[in-house]
């Protein structure tokens, strides 16, 4: 009984594993713009839109008002984002995509990511 149940819990981590590994890296503006842009993107508290013509707008954790603006460059989403009065740094993320579950990861992928899901 004690190997069933291992072998169970086996495959349920190898499956978790896949759907990882399954995502596809955006890597051409055109991949981007068709699979992203003009989409609310949703996570927590927060949503944002990235538009086609470079423009971020959304809200932010306490109702914080974000904009910004983004450019492709090579294989990588770069973008300067102000929520509220707060600047952030600008920063090349890569792009990653699984189903409705949008990865981006700081510092051209070498950074914390963060998973958004396209609500429309």
């Amino acid at each position: 009984m004690k190997l069933i149940f291992n072998l169970a819990a086996a495959a349920l981590l190898v499956t978790g594993l896949t759907s990882v590994a399954d995502a596809k890296e955006l890597k051409k503006q055109s991949q981007f713009v068709d699979a992203v842009a003009g989409k609310k993107l949703v996570s927590g508290d927060t949503w944002l839109v990235i538009s086609q013509d470079g423009k971020i707008e959304g809200v932010g954790r306490n109702n914080v008002k974000i904009t910004g603006a983004w450019v492709w460059n090579k294989r990588f989403w770069c973008r300067n984002v102000v929520a509220g009065q707060k600047k952030f740094p600008e920063d090349c993320l890569k792009v990653k995509i699984d189903g409705s579950q949008v990865e981006f990861i700081r510092n051209k992928g070498k950074g914390d990511g963060i998973v958004y899901t396209i609500a429309n």
